[in-house]
C-alpha cells in the first residue's frame, strides 16, 4: 500500500494499527435503532473486469453466482428475523459488480427483504449500458425497481478507449429508455480523465439528458493503488479544468442547461470558474 493510502487510513481511523481481515463474521447486525436506514445489496459479478474499478467483484460464473444468491437470501432472513415486525428503510439499492446478471433473481431477493423491511422511497439498480434493453428493463420494473443508474462513464470514444470500455449504442439505449420508463433514470460519468476539459464533460451531460436521463452524477477519476489501472490521474489544474479530490457530484453554474421537459439537476457543489 502507498504512503498516501496509509496516511489516509491512519487519519480516518485515528490509529496507526493496520487493517486486519479475519475469517470471522458477526453473528448479529444491530440495526433496530437506526434512523433513516437504507439497504444496499452487492452483486459482485461482472462479464468483464474494468481495470479502473476499485469495488469488490469477480468474473461471472453461473454456479458461483447461484450459490451467492442462495447465501444472500439466507442471510437476509437471518438478519431480518433478529427483530419482530418490519423495520422501515428509506431505500434499497443494488450495486456491483453487475446486478443485471441476476435480473431474474432480483424479485426473489426483493421479496425476501420486504418480509422484514418496509421500503418507503423506492428501489434502485445499477446498470451497465449493455444491460439497458427492453427485456431487462421490464424484468426490473416487474420486480418493483423504480430507479436505475447507468454507468456510462463517457459517451466519447476517446475516453471510452482510455477506460477500456466499448462504445455505447446510443440509439438502442435511447429506444429502450423510451419504451420502458422509470421514475429516475440516472447516468454516471467520470471526470478528470487525461486531456478532458469542461467542454467534454458538458457534452456528455447534454447527451445524457437527450438520451432520457433526468439525473446525472459525476465522479472524479481516482487512481486506486490496488487496481490494475495504468491511467494516470489528471493534475489538479490542466487546460483550465479545476477538479476536486473528493468524490462528489459537482457542477458549474453555467455548465449545462436542462432541455425542456426534463427535471432540473440539483447542484450539490459548484466549481470555481
Amino acid at each position: 500500500m502507498g504512503i498516501i493510502t496509509n496516511l489516509t487510513r491512519m487519519w480516518l481511523t485515528r490509529s496507526a494499527k493496520p487493517f486486519i481481515f479475519k475469517n470471522e463474521y458477526d453473528q448479529e447486525l444491530p440495526f433496530a435503532e437506526c434512523d433513516g436506514l437504507g439497504l444496499y445489496v452487492h452483486i459482485p459479478f461482472c462479464k468483464s473486469i474494468c481495470h479502473f474499478c476499485p469495488y469488490c467483484k469477480v468474473k461471472y460464473e453461473k454456479e458461483q453466482c447461484d450459490r451467492y444468491i442462495d447465501a444472500l437470501i439466507r442471510e437476509i432472513h437471518l438478519v431480518g428475523s433478529q427483530r419482530e415486525g418490519r423495520k422501515t428503510a428509506t431505500s434499497l439499492y443494488f450495486g456491483g459488480g453487475t446486478p443485471a446478471l441476476v435480473a431474474d433473481c432480483l424479485k426473489e431477493i426483493i421479496d425476501a427483504l420486504q418480509e422484514h423491511f418496509i421500503i418507503t422511497e423506492g428501489i434502485g439498480v445499477e446498470l451497465h449500458p449493455d444491460n439497458v434493453t427492453p427485456s431487462v428493463l421490464r424484468i426490473l420494473k416487474n420486480a418493483g425497481v423504480t430507479k436505475i443508474s447507468i454507468g456510462i462513464q463517457s459517451f466519447q470514444e476517446k475516453f471510452q478507449s482510455i477506460l477500456g470500455r466499448e462504445q455505447v449504442d446510443m440509439a438502442s439505449l435511447q429506444a429502450a429508455l423510451s419504451e420502458v420508463p422509470f421514475e429516475t433514470v440516472s447516468m454516471d460519468f467520470i471526470f478528470a480523465l487525461p486531456t478532458q476539459t469542461f467542454a467534454d464533460l458538458k457534452a456528455d451531460i447534454d447527451t445524457a439528458f437527450l438520451m432520457g436521463a433526468n439525473h446525472v452524477a459525476i465522479y472524479p477519476f481516482i487512481d486506486f493503488t490496488f487496481t490494475s489501472s495504468n491511467v494516470r490521474t489528471m493534475p489538479k489544474k490542466k487546460n483550465g479544468c479545476f477538479w476536486m479530490k473528493s468524490p462528489v457530484i459537482a457542477w458549474r453554474k453555467d455548465m449545462t442547461a436542462v432541455p425542456s421537459g426534463h427535471s432540473p439537476v440539483k447542484k450539490k457543489q459548484s466549481i470555481p470558474p
